[in-house]
C-alpha cells in the first residue's frame, strides 16, 4: 500500500528536479545576487549585501525608466502591427483554403529563421545607399531614410523587423481558431441577410475574442522580451532611441560588469512576465 502511494511521487521526482533547475533555482541565484552589490570587479574578493539598494536605484534611474518607456513603445507597436497582419492573413487563407497551403509554408518562413539571419537581413534592407526599402523609395521619387540611424526612426524600423518575424504565429493561431467557429451562425446570418461584413463584426470578432486575447498577452510577453535582434541591429542605438528593457539588463550586467544591477533588472522584468502569465491563464479559464 505504501509503495502505491510512493511510487506516483517517485517517478515524479526527476521531473520536479528538472524543473527546479531550470526555473526555479535561476530565479533564487538571481535573487540573491540582486541583494548584493556584485561586480565583474569584486567577483574573487566578494560583493556586498545591500539588501533591497539594487532596486531602489532602479526605479530612480532614468536610464531604465526610459528603457521601459521605449519597450512599451517596442510592444503596442509590433502588437498592432502583428495582430493586424496576422488577422488578415488567417482570413485570406482561411476563406481560400485552395491556395492556403502554398501560401502557408510561405508566410511561415520569416517565424522559423534565427535571429541572427533576421537581424543581418533587416540591416542590409535598411542599408541607406543599397537597401532594398531606401531603393524604393528613390523609385518613388522620396529622399532615403536614415533607418538605423536615426533618432526618431530606429524603434519603428526595429517594430517593422518583428511585425515581419512574429506575424506568422499569430496568423496560424488565428486560423486554428477560425477552424473551430461552426458554420451554423454564419447560415443563419446568411439567411437573414447579413452581409460579409455584418457576419464578421457581430459572428467571426465576438468568437474570436478569447483566442484574440490570448494571442496579444503571448505576443506582448515574447516582444517586451526579445533581445536578440535588437542586439543584432541596434544594440540600443542610437542615443538610446532603441534601449529596451532586455537590451539595458544585458548592457548593465555584461557591458558595465553590474551583475547586480542586471540581476535586479531580470527580477523586474520577471514579475512583469508573471503579471502578464496571470493574465493568459485568466483568460484561458474564461475560454474553458
Amino acid at each position: 500500500m505504501n509503495s502505491e502511494r510512493t511510487l506516483p511521487y517517485l517517478l515524479l521526482a526527476p521531473l520536479i528536479v528538472l524543473l527546479f533547475s531550470v526555473t526555479l533555482f535561476p530565479f533564487l541565484w538571481n535573487f540573491y545576487v540582486s541583494m548584493h552589490d556584485l561586480k565583474t570587479t569584486n567577483l574573487q574578493t566578494g560583493a556586498p549585501f545591500v539588501g533591497l539598494a539594487n532596486y531602489f536605484k532602479l526605479f530612480r534611474d532614468p536610464t531604465f525608466l526610459h528603457s521601459l518607456k521605449v519597450s512599451t513603445y517596442f510592444v503596442l507597436g509590433s502588437m498592432v502591427g502583428q495582430f493586424g497582419l496576422g488577422l488578415l492573413l488567417a482570413l485570406i487563407l482561411h476563406y481560400h483554403p485552395g491556395p492556403a497551403r502554398f501560401f502557408r509554408v510561405i508566410f511561415v518562413v520569416p517565424w522559423i529563421l534565427s535571429a541572427l539571419i533576421i537581424g543581418y537581413s533587416w540591416i542590409w534592407m535598411y542599408n541607406y545607399r543599397f537597401g532594398l526599402i531606401n531603393s524604393l523609395l528613390r523609385l518613388v521619387g522620396l529622399k532615403p531614410i536614415h533607418w538605423l540611424n536615426d533618432i526618431k526612426m530606429a524603434l519603428w524600423a526595429l517594430v517593422i523587423a518583428n511585425i515581419w518575424r512574429g506575424t506568422p504565429f499569430t496568423m496560424l493561431f488565428l486560423e486554428a481558431a477560425l477552424k473551430t467557429i461552426p458554420s451554423e451562425p454564419y447560415e443563419a446570418a446568411k439567411v437573414d441577410g447579413a452581409t460579409s461584413w455584418q457576419s464578421f463584426r457581430y459572428i467571426t470578432l465576438p468568437l474570436l475574442r478569447p483566442a484574440i486575447a490570448i494571442n496579444l498577452i503571448l505576443v506582448t510577453m515574447w516582444t517586451f522580451n526579445l533581445f536578440d535582434t535588437i542586439l543584432v541591429m541596434t544594440r540600443g542605438g542610437p542615443a538610446n532611441a532603441t534601449l529596451t528593457t532586455a537590451m539595458y539588463m544585458y548592457k548593465s550586467a555584461f557591458e558595465y560588469g553590474l551583475l547586480g544591477y542586471g540581476s535586479a533588472i531580470t527580477i523586474v522584468m520577471l514579475l512583469i512576465n508573471g503579471i502578464l502569465a496571470v493574465l493568459y491563464f485568466k483568460t484561458i479559464g474564461r475560454q474553458a
